[in-house]
């Protein structure tokens, strides 16, 4: 299994970053940070190709297969 590598963050102020993982995958981890009243809330999305990927922790780094020609 392949570790995510992910890359230099880009920043949509004031509560979002986005990283893509380098190594092919696809995948791009986002993650949020809000003020909730007094207290911070962070989190953590995982996105392919526009779709939101469910899962209970970080997706495995698989390679995306080519399309077939």
């Amino acid at each position: 299994m392949t570790r995510h590598r992910w890359g230099e963050p880009k920043r949509f102020p004031p509560f979002k970053t986005e990283r893509e993982c380098l190594n092919g995958c696809g995948i791009v981890k986002v993650t949020r940070h809000e003020s909730e009243g007094p207290r911070d809330i962070h989190w953590q999305e995982f996105w392919r190709d526009g779709e939101q990927i469910r899962s209970a922790g970080t997706p495995v780094c698989e390679p995306v297969p080519a399309p077939a020609v």
